[in-house]
């Protein structure tokens, strides 16, 4: 798997051995309340836990041909350029304090990264206050994602998103490999 952001600063480490499912089933994945990876055939996930005890995820999509990964790729991105409104929606429906703001915070020629900050509802997210951080790349056959969660509650250094072009690079040159 690729190096973390911030991996020395956060000390993450694996959480978990590396899963493998298949999904030829057509079943989708979901990445968190706004967007889901559908029409994959396998699906790689290795679990990641920082010294602070937050919770990180890297993903490996395979598609049945370069095409389905890039319509993939192309849902996930309006999904989550539509991620404020939706999980204003969330806190809206579970009664929590309409704060979610949603950034683009980096896109390459093949991969976008974004930062939600909010107060979390619970369920895919952490309740109380938070910052999710994804990455999605996209190459040939195939989507490799990251995320990561910034706990309020768990003191650690704040992720600087000045460096997510580099993490999509890092993502890109590990599916590069794949």
């Amino acid at each position: 798997m690729a190096k973390l952001p911030a991996q020395k600063a956060l000390g993450w480490k694996p959480d978990g051995p590396l899963s493998s499912q298949d999904l030829s089933d057509g079943r989708k994945i979901t990445v968190n309340e706004c967007a889901a990876v559908a029409g994959a055939t396998l699906w790689q996930q290795q679990g990641y836990r920082s010294s602070a005890g937050s919770p990180a995820g890297q993903q490996l999509f395979a598609f049945p041909d370069a095409e389905a990964a890039q319509s993939a790729y192309r849902r996930l991105v309006a999904d989550m350029n539509n991620c404020q409104t939706v999980s204003r929606h969330v806190q809206k429906r579970e009664g929590v304090r309409q704060d979610a703001v949603v950034t683009t915070t980096a896109t390459t020629g093949d991969g976008t990264a974004w930062a939600r900050h909010w107060t979390g509802v619970g369920g895919l997210s952490a309740p109380d206050t938070q910052t999710n951080h994804l990455y999605v790349v996209h190459q040939g056959d195939h989507l490799t994602l990251f995320q990561f969660d910034e706990l309020a509650e768990r003191a650690a250094p704040p992720h600087d998103t000045g460096t997510d072009a580099a993490v999509l690079g890092a993502l890109a040159e590990l599916g590069a490999k794949s």
